[in-house]
C-alpha cells in the first residue's frame, strides 16, 4: 500500500509537472495488474464519449446545412415573391397605360333582327363585315396620316379569371379602357321595313345614319354605312380615300367632296386637323387641278397653324425648289422637314413611310448645298427600300429619278447609262418626266439631247414653255439654245422667266455673259447671290463667267464663297483649280483638284486637269495616271482633244 500512494503521488507530481498521466499509467500497468484493469476500463470509456461527440457533431453537422439551405430557400423565396410582385406592378401598370392611351375605334355586335340571326347573320357576323368594309378602305386610301386602327369588342378578351374575384384578365382589361381609355364606340342595328331592311351605324351617341334599300342589297348598303363611319371618325383619310385616285373618272366630284371635307377640318377648333385641311386643299390644287403655284399658300397657312407638320414643310420644300426655284426657302423647309423626321416619334407621318421620307430629306438637303455624293447615297439607299407606295412622292421611280440627277451633277456621264441598264431601262427620255430628263443633260453639258428632246417631248409640247407646270424646263432649253449658238432665241425664252426664280435669275446671268453683256450678267449673278445667301451654285456660276473672261483673281474669291457655303460640292474646287492654273500656280492646283475628286471621283475634266498640273509641276509617272483614269471616263470634244495633246506632251 506504502508503495501505491507513493506510485500515485509520484503520478500526481508528474501531471503537476506537465507529464501525461495516461502515459504513466500505461508506464505503472507494466507493474500493476490492478492499474491495467482500471486503464483499459478508462480507455473504453473515452473511446464511447468520443463516439458519442463525434455523432452528437454529425447531427449538429446535418442541422447546420438544413439550416443554411432553408436560410437560402427563404431568400430565394422572398426574391421571387418580390420578382413577382414587380411583375405583376409592371403588368398592372401596363394595363393602366394601355387603357389611358387606348384611342382606337371599336366596332360593337350589331342588333339584328332574330330570323337573320337564326340564319347565321348575327350582331357579330354583320360587325364583321362592317369592320372588313373599314379595313378594305384603310388599305386602299393613300395617306401620309397614320391611320386610327379600327378593332371589334368580341372574342379577344383573356378568359383567365384573376383569383377570388371571378373576373377575367380580359374583362378587367375592358373596364380600364371603359374607365380610363378614349375608344370611339361604332354601334348600328339592322332592321326590316316595309320596304326591305335599314342599316344604321353610329359613332359613339351620335344620332347616326341610316341607309335604307331591298335585303338582296345588304352588302352595298353596309358599304354606305361604312363609309358614313370612316368620314366620321377619319374625316382627313376619308377626304384621301375621295381625292387620292386620280385616275378616277369622276375624280373631279370626288376631290370636290374632299374639298368640303377639309374646309369642314379647318374652321374647326383643333389646330392640328387646321392643319391637315389646308393640307388637303393644297393637295388638290397641285395634283388634281394641277396649278402647283396656287398649293402654295394653303400649304404656308398649314405650316402657320402648326408649325411641326412635317409632311407641309415637305411638300413646301418641294413646290419651292421644283416649283418656284427659290432655292434658300426650299432648303429652309427641308431643314425643318429633316428635323422633325428625326424625332424618336413622328406623330403625323405613317411609320411605313418613315424611311423613305427620311432619305428623302437627306438628299435634298445634300443636293441642295452642292453635295451630290451623299445625295447619291441617300437616293441610292432609298430605291432598296422595303415599302413603296402607288403615289409620285413615294414611288420607286421617283428615287431612281434622284439618282441619275445625282450621278449627273457628279459629271458620270458613263455612271449614268450604267445605271440605267442596271435597272433595266433603256432610254431615260422614254420612263422619266421631262424636267428630270433635261437636268440630267443639263448637268452632263448634253445640250443637243436638251434640244432634241424639247422638239419630240409630247410632254413639254403640251404645256409650254413658262406656260404651265413644266415652266422650269425652259431654264435648260434656254441655256443649251445659249450653248448651241442661237444666243437670241435664248434671250428671247429666258427673257420670259419670272425674275425671281434663283434658277432663271442664274442663267440669265450666263446668257447675258455669252453675249458679252459682263455688267448685264454680273447684276444677274448678284440678284441670285443675294435671293440665296447660303446656297453655293449663284457663286459658282458668276465664278466660272469671271474666270472665262480672263480675271482669276475674281474667280477665285467666287469659288471661295462657293466652298464655304458648299463645302463638298466639287464643282467650285475644280474650277478653283483651273483659276490657279492660270496664275500659273499649278503647285496649289493640285490641292484643289485632290480635295474635289473625293465629291466626284468620276469627273472626267477633273482628273484631266489634274493631270495637266500635275506635268507642269514635273510629276509625270502621277500626271499619266491622271491622265489615264481620264481617259476611262467621260469627256467632251474639246476634252478628249485636249488629253491627247496632253499625254503626247507629258
Amino acid at each position: 500500500m506504502a508503495e501505491e500512494a507513493e506510485r500515485l503521488d509520484s503520478g500526481a507530481e508528474a501531471a503537476a509537472s506537465g507529464v501525461d498521466p495516461l502515459a504513466m499509467g500505461i508506464a505503472m500497468s507494466r507493474t500493476s495488474p490492478k492499474v491495467d484493469d482500471e486503464l483499459t476500463a478508462y480507455l473504453r470509456d473515452q473511446r464511447k464519449l468520443i463516439d458519442e461527440q463525434r455523432h452528437h457533431l454529425h447531427e449538429q453537422f446535418k442541422h447546420l446545412r438544413l439550416s443554411i439551405w432553408e436560410k437560402r430557400t427563404g431568400v430565394l423565396l422572398r426574391v421571387a415573391t418580390a420578382v413577382i410582385g414587380v411583375a405583376v406592378a409592371g403588368f398592372i401598370g401596363l394595363m393602366l397605360w394601355d387603357a389611358a392611351h387606348s384611342s382606337g375605334l371599336v366596332v360593337e355586335p350589331f342588333a339584328v333582327p332574330s330570323d337573320m340571326a337564326a340564319k347565321g347573320l348575327t350582331g357579330q357576323v354583320v360587325a364583321s363585315q362592317m369592320l372588313d368594309k373599314l379595313s378594305a378602305m384603310q388599305t386602299i386610301t393613300y395617306s401620309t396620316r397614320p391611320p386610327q386602327s379600327y378593332e371589334n369588342n368580341w372574342g379577344t378578351n383573356l378568359k383567365v379569371e384573376i383569383p377570388e374575384t371571378g373576373v377575367s384578365i380580359g374583362e378587367l382589361q375592358q373596364f380600364l379602357k371603359d374607365w380610363l381609355g378614349h375608344d370611339t364606340h361604332i354601334t348600328g342595328e339592322v332592321y326590316r321595313t316595309d320596304t326591305g331592311i335599314a342599316v344604321t351605324a353610329r359613332e359613339g351617341s351620335g344620332a347616326g345614319a341610316t341607309f335604307t334599300g331591298p335585303e338582296s342589297d345588304l352588302d352595298g348598303l353596309m358599304q354606305q354605312a361604312a363609309e358614313h363611319v370612316y368620314s366620321v371618325t377619319q374625316p382627313f383619310r376619308y377626304a384621301n380615300y375621295l381625292d387620292r385616285d386620280l385616275n378616277a373618272p369622276d375624280i373631279a366630284n370626288r376631290a370636290a367632296r374632299a374639298a368640303a371635307i377639309y374646309h369642314q377640318l379647318i374652321v374647326g377648333p383643333n389646330v392640328q386637323e387646321q392643319a391637315w385641311g389646308w393640307y388637303g386643299l393644297a393637295f388638290i390644287e397641285n395634283f388634281v387641278k394641277h396649278d402647283p403655284r396656287a398649293a402654295v399658300p394653303y400649304l404656308l397657312k398649314s405650316v402657320a397653324a402648326n408649325p411641326d407638320m412635317t409632311l407641309s414643310n415637305f411638300f413646301l420644300g418641294n413646290l419651292e425648289l421644283y416649283v418656284l426655284r427659290h432655292q434658300e426657302q426650299a432648303l429652309a423647309f427641308y431643314q425643318k422637314a429633316k428635323l422633325l423626321l428625326a424625332r424618336n416619334n413622328v406623330p403625323d407621318i405613317d411609320p411605313r413611310q418613315l424611311l423613305l421620307r427620311r432619305l428623302s430629306m437627306n438628299t435634298r438637303v445634300a443636293d441642295a448645298k452642292g453635295d451630290y455624293l451623299e445625295g447619291l447615297r441617300n437616293a441610292l439607299l432609298a430605291t432598296d427600300a422595303p415599302e413603296f407606295f402607288n403615289n409620285a412622292a413615294m414611288s420607286r421611280a421617283g428615287y431612281v429619278g434622284d439618282a441619275l440627277v445625282d450621278l449627273a451633277h457628279l459629271h458620270d456621264g458613263r455612271g449614268v447609262p450604267a445605271y440605267l441598264l442596271d435597272q433595266g431601262i433603256s432610254s431615260i427620255q422614254e420612263s422619266f418626266a421631262g424636267p428630270t430628263v433635261l437636268e440630267v443633260f443639263d448637268a452632263l453639258d448634253d445640250w443637243p439631247a436638251i434640244l432634241q428632246f424639247e422638239k419630240v417631248s409630247p410632254e413639254l409640247a403640251s404645256q409650254g414653255l413658262f406656260g404651265g407646270r413644266n415652266d422650269t424646263a425652259a431654264i435648260f432649253v434656254a441655256l443649251a439654245q445659249a450653248h448651241m449658238g442661237d444666243l437670241g432665241g435664248a434671250e428671247a425664252l429666258i427673257a420670259r422667266s419670272p425674275t425671281d426664280c434663283d434658277d432663271c435669275v442664274i442663267v440669265r446671268g450666263q446668257i447675258s455673259d455669252m453675249q458679252g453683256q459682263q455688267v448685264r450678267a454680273d447684276n444677274w449673278f448678284q440678284q441670285a447671290e443675294k435671293a440665296a445667301p447660303s446656297i453655293p451654285f449663284a457663286d459658282t456660276a458668276w465664278g466660272q463667267a469671271l474666270l472665262a473672261r480672263g480675271n482669276p483673281d475674281a474667280a477665285i474669291a467666287k469659288f471661295t464663297l462657293a466652298n464655304q457655303k458648299g463645302p463638298k460640292f466639287a464643282d467650285p474646287l475644280e474650277m478653283w483649280g483651273e483659276a490657279l492654273m492660270k496664275k500659273n500656280r499649278s503647285d496649289l492646283a493640285l490641292a484643289k483638284f485632290e480635295k474635289a475628286e473625293k465629291y466626284a471621283p468620276n469627273w472626267g475634266r477633273l482628273h484631266l486637269m489634274w493631270g495637266e498640273a500635275l506635268g507642269y509641276a514635273g510629276k509625270k509617272d502621277e500626271a499619266q495616271k491622271q491622265f489615264a483614269l481620264a481617259a476611262g471616263l467621260d469627256l467632251s470634244s474639246a476634252d478628249k482633244a485636249e488629253l491627247v495633246r496632253m499625254t503626247a506632251h507629258v
